[in-house]
Order: structure tokens, then sequence, then C-alpha cells
């Protein structure tokens, strides 16, 4: 049995804003376990990046705050850990890759030069083991003339390129968990399948915990173990993949499922209607009521729990008594 490695519970973060207090996150609860890959997903502006952001502590504060909650990582509570101590886990425990490599990458240093930073503050490598290192790391992500590609400016590379030699420098220590954010945004679906099949393999090899964010419901069908579905800062829904098409519980969920394109009738996908809320001031209830065309009595004055219905299932909606809902159709 595979051992926890990351555990969220009650994760909150509010953002101060012009407009007044932004509740981004809500009593956040997930959990990853080692080589496992746990799939993300939810419309812009729910809060999977300030999520992956808040693991690693990379929570501007001010204007942002996590009010309450904790991250344990390896039995310990990263919130509870100080500055330096944070520093010894980013790239050596927990690597991110951020939606942009270009502008990840800083354009003035070659890539060798970025690369053996991570190596020999992390590592304790010299300049010449750095250097293997570092090349060992690009050919292990398919890129060829790896010493060459060392040599070489961020602006010289393609985007796919880029998005290797990004994921080759945050795997360069070991990681044990990668949080990946949307990493194959803007490319197209060669490179994009290159890239994913990369990190499985990565994860695999390694036994390594892989957190993939992204609005690719195709993505996670092909890559991911598990998935959480978020919606407007709070997580509706948790199952397995296998689970999670054949009977999703939440209406939001069953929305995003319902508008993946399918064989039949493509002219006519299903969309949801209305919007993201305002998180300066959310709906009372559940969040995702005034869009919810099955709502309840108690949907705009009760907030739902994220309660167990399966093994691996859990889903936060008034209507879910732990049986499969029959009301939802692909178009």
């Amino acid at each position: 049995m595979s051992k926890q490695l990351l555990d969220v519970q009650g994760l909150s973060v509010t953002f101060t804003t012009h407009q007044g207090t932004a509740r981004v996150l809500e009593k956040v609860s997930l959990s990853l376990q080692a080589g496992e890959i746990l799939g993300l997903v939810g419309e812009t502006g729910c809060g999977k990046s300030v999520l992956a952001r808040s693991i690693l502590r990379l929570i501007p504060q001010p204007p942002g705050r996590i009010h309450e909650g904790r991250i344990m990582f390896q039995e310990k509570n990263l919130l509870k850990l100080s500055a330096r101590a944070m520093r010894s886990v980013r790239g050596r425990c927990i690597s991110m890759i951020f939606q942009e490599p270009l502008s990840s990458l800083n354009p003035v240093f070659t890539i060798g030069n970025q690369m053996r930073e991570m190596a020999r503050l992390h590592l304790g490598l010299g300049r010449e083991a750095a250097n293997e290192h570092c090349a060992a790391m690009l050919a292990r992500v398919r890129l060829p003339d790896a010493r060459g590609l060392l040599r070489k400016y961020p602006h010289e590379l393609s985007g796919g390129q880029r998005q290797r030699v990004m994921i080759a420098m945050e795997l360069s220590c070991g990681p044990q968990l990668l949080l990946a954010d949307e990493p194959t945004t803007a490319l197209d679906v060669t490179v994009q399948g290159q890239i994913l099949q990369i990190i499985k393999e990565q994860a695999a090899q390694r036994d390594m915990a892989v957190l993939l964010i992204t609005h690719d419901m195709g993505v996670v069908a092909q890559t991911c173990d598990r998935v959480a579905v978020m919606y407007a800062g709070v997580v509706v829904e948790t199952a397995t993949v296998a689970d999670l098409f054949a009977r999703p519980e939440h209406p939001y969920t069953q929305g995003l499922i319902a508008a993946i394109p399918g064989r039949e009738r493509i002219q006519q996908l299903l969309t949801i209607p209305g919007t993201v809320p305002d998180l300066v001031t959310p709906p009372p209830g559940c969040r995702y009521h005034p869009r919810c065309v099955l709502r309840v009595k108690n949907c705009n004055r009760i907030e739902p729990e994220l309660s167990t219905i399966g093994a691996q299932h859990a889903v936060a909606c008034h209507l879910s008594a732990g049986k499969p809902q029959e009301n939802w159709r692909r178009p």
C-alpha cells in the first residue's frame, strides 16, 4: 500500500482587494500518495493555482493570507516551518512547473546557468558534476543535444523545448512531489501528449506524486489516477478517474463531463449557465447553487460538506445521498 505523502486539511486563503476580502480557498482538503497522479480541475479563477502555491508557501503576504488549515508533507506541517526550512523544501522535496515556461526562465542566463544553480544549491555538486547531471536530466526528458542546449538562452528554444527544460529542472533534485500547473498550456496536441507521457513515466520511475492542474478533462482521463474538482475555491468532488467519469455526483462535475465533445451531436455541446461567482461576496450555502439547474431548498442556505459516498469517492452536494444520480446526460 502506498504511503500518504501530502495531506491538506481545512485550508482557507484570502486576498485583500479594492472591493474587499476575497475568500479564494475555503476549507480545502485533499491528499496525495507516493506515485499517485491527482488531477485538479475547474474553471479559471476557482483557486487551483492558489492551492498549489499555498502548498509551497508562495502566496504573497500581503495581499494574500493563509487563515487556517494545515499542509502535512512527510508528517511535517509546512505552515509551521521557518522561512529557511521552507527554502530547503522547495526544489529539493517539492517542485513546481508553472504555466508559462518563458516567464519562469530568466532570459539573461543560459539554460545551463539556471539548471546548475539548482544542482549546486540543493545537491552540493561542483561545476563539472553539475554540468553532467544537468545534461543527463535534459536527455531524460528526450531533448537531443543536451550539452548544446545548456549553452542556449530561453528565447532560442521552442515552446515544447522550454517546457521540457522546466520539467528537467524541477526533476533534477529528485523531488517526492511535483506540482504541475497546466504544463501543456499553448502547446500543440502532439507536444502536449509527449509532455504528459514524460510526467507519467517520471512519476512511475521515481515513485513521485504529481498534482496536475488542468482544464482538460481528456488530459485527466489519460493521465491521472484520481481527480479533485474545484469550484469557486471549494473542492466539490473527489474520486478515482473511473468513478468520476462513470458516476459523476456533483451537478458541476456532471456539467464539465457533459461539455466534453463526443462523437455524436458534436454541434450541441452542453454549456454551464452563468459565471463563477464574485469571491468577495460569494453566494450563501452552496457556492454553485445560482448556476445549478438541480438546486433544492437547502442549497442557498446551508453549505454542504464533502462527504464520503464510496471507497474513494466524496462529494459536497445536498442532492447526493450515496446513490448515483441519473439526471445528467451527455448531449
